[in-house]
């Protein structure tokens, strides 16, 4: 297991705690069920089985958005009078991670 600071995610703002809660949900979803974190001196720190390399990669490379949809906003597809700009980007989009 590897160890790896993120010097960029701390416990506030809120922002950055809550994009540090992200990552670690988002690694352990789609790549490493074993990853771990904590924060240590106002860093938050991964455990996985990925190196810092590995990880750089799976975010750029890997990471797949979490499916979302918003069926109140305008765009979405559910309504005839939506604007479709958004939803027809997707649908046309040959990107496997949309």
């Amino acid at each position: 297991m590897n160890v790896i600071a993120l010097e960029g995610c701390t416990p506030e703002p809120l922002l950055f705690y809550l994009k540090s809660l992200g990552l670690l949900r988002l690694l352990a979803e789609q790549r490493d069920a074993a990853a771990r974190s904590c924060w240590r001196q106002g860093i938050f720190w991964i455990r996985t089985s990925l190196d810092r390399s590995e990880l750089l990669r799976f975010l750029i490379d890997e990471y797949q958005p979490t499916p979302l949809v918003a069926c109140w906003n305008g765009g979405s597809g559910f309504y005839k009078t939506d604007r479709q700009e958004g939803i027809q980007a997707i649908e046309q989009s040959s990107t496997p991670r949309l």
